[in-house]
């Protein structure tokens, strides 16, 4: 009991105030939303297409999804510079990927803008 009482003064002397659940959950439910995600489907095509998501064209992906978020974007394709991602902006998830030669074949359907990242 005295032990208890102890470590009572010290939190109210330090006025230490620890993160209630909530607050520590909703930081990381926010936290991961920020996070991209891979469909399944996207990591296929990434991988049958060979295109490596490399640390700088994930922060390109990143910095693409937040203008598209400003101009509220749901459905974009983020064209790179040899391939392109169908994303969903408000989701943070990548669809598809197409190569550069799946670009010159394709027509693009149910996107709301286009962006060169």
């Amino acid at each position: 009991m005295e032990q208890a009482q102890k470590i009572k003064q010290n939190i109210a002397k330090n006025n230490v105030t620890a993160p209630s659940f909530k607050q520590y959950l909703e930081q990381k439910v926010a936290e991961a939303k920020e996070e991209i995600q891979f469909s399944s489907h996207a990591e296929k095509r990434l991988l049958s297409r060979n295109i490596e998501m490399t640390p700088e064209i994930m922060q390109r992906l990143k910095d693409a999804i937040a203008k598209a978020k400003e101009k509220g974007a749901n459905e974009t394709l983020m064209i790179f510079d040899n391939f392109s991602l169908i994303v969903s902006v408000k989701n943070n998830v990548v669809i598809t990927a197409i190569d550069k030669q799946g670009m010159k074949e394709n027509v693009f359907t149910n996107i709301d803008s286009a962006i060169f990242a």
